[in-house]
């Protein structure tokens, strides 16, 4: 066996984010939705009395929101329901060691809202970050 220092050099294939985050365990939710690159883990919480459901990113989605904060829109066959994101401030957070990041947003609702979202059939979510919309399939 050579020594070579071409084999040294080469640099190492990056895995994609849609290699990753099937490796990916996340117990701190349940599934929700998913795109071809993302998954969304989501939990109806309750805080003092108040609904609110907790949803978190996995996958190659970064950003970093100051002030505005997101929505998140619910689709069902015939309608919609729209949530405002608790904090105006959004930021993801890389995930050690893979190219995926992290991201954690809550959302406002109210008790007939949390019930029709848990009671009906939704076939999609849309988050709205500044005017980008991304789309994900419920599971």
């Amino acid at each position: 066996m050579t020594f070579s220092f071409s084999n040294i050099l080469k640099s190492k294939k990056e895995k994609t984010p849609s290699e990753v985050i099937p490796k990916i365990e996340y117990k701190g939710g349940t599934k929700y939705a998913e795109d071809e690159t993302n998954n969304v883990y989501l939990d109806f919480e309750e805080l003092g009395g108040f609904p609110f459901i907790k949803t978190i990113i996995i996958g190659e989605l970064s950003t970093k929101i100051k002030r505005t904060g997101c929505t998140l829109t619910f689709i069902f066959k015939n309608e919609s329901i729209t949530l405002n994101s608790d904090n105006t401030d959004i930021e993801s957070n890389k995930i050690k060691n893979t190219p995926s990041y992290y991201t954690e947003i809550d959302f406002e609702l109210n008790e007939a809202e949390a019930e029709r979202i848990k009671n009906g059939k939704v076939t999609e979510i849309q988050y709205n970050f500044k005017g980008k919309v991304y789309i994900f399939k419920t599971v």
